[in-house]
């Protein structure tokens, strides 16, 4: 039986569920019970690293985040040495995403995925994580909230897959610098998967900025 991609059920079985437990080792939640405090308890209740910096300061934020890149980046990089299957990459990439959202180490609670995927297209796409990058900066400039930063790099990261399933010439040429055109395909639908997995994860932040709008619109 194959998957995605043409590539067989039983091969892809193992590299994705390893992905999955990788994804899924909740870093910035250990980071902060070392350090006495329980992530899913204080603050955002979320176990990421923009709590954890919020929770412990920075320097422990920026080792979470980097360990947050690295689960996405590490399990990408090792299949590619052990498979030549491109397209088993993006699935690898994604299980690792999921894997950090629905932890079964935290009873499937989790991340919002956001450092995970940048950890994944850096190992993969690295112009797409660059413009994922610039979005979130554009978004934290302009909307001043890390959390809608993190939407708007999202719904680049959307509109990024339309572009690679559309396959518009101009863009797709500076977009899709590091993976040969029989792998686009599936590259575009598993960006549009887990763009659309990070910006759900982040609709209290919507809410809640949406809120906070309204009250400052009534003073």
């Amino acid at each position: 039986m194959t998957g995605p991609g043409g590539l067989e059920l039983d091969t892809i079985a193992l590299p994705l569920l390893l992905a999955f437990l990788s994804g899924s080792v909740p870093f910035t939640w250990l980071i902060g019970k070392a350090r006495g405090i329980d992530l899913l308890s204080v603050g955002s209740g979320n176990p990421g690293a923009t709590n954890l910096s919020r929770e412990l300061g920075k320097f422990y934020g920026a080792l979470g985040l980097i360990l947050d890149l690295l689960k996405g980046a590490i399990p990408v990089l090792l299949t590619s040495d052990l498979w030549d299957q491109p397209a088993l990459l993006f699935l690898v990439g994604a299980a690792a995403v999921f894997g950090h959202c629905y932890s079964p180490f935290l009873k499937f609670r989790g991340g919002k995925g956001v450092a995970t995927t940048g950890g994944v297209l850096l190992a993969i796409e690295p112009a797409i994580a660059l413009l994922l990058l610039v979005g979130w900066f554009i978004g934290l400039k302009s909307l001043r909230s890390v959390g809608m930063a993190s939407v708007i790099a999202s719904v680049t990261g959307i509109c990024s897959a339309v572009v690679i399933l559309a396959g518009w010439p101009p863009l797709l040429r500076w977009l899709v610098t590091a993976i040969s055109s029989d792998s686009q395909a599936v590259l575009g639908w598993v960006l549009l998967l887990v763009s659309a997995l990070v910006l759900i994860r982040h609709r209290s932040n919507i809410q809640q900025y949406y809120q906070r709008s309204s009250k400052e619109e009534k003073r």
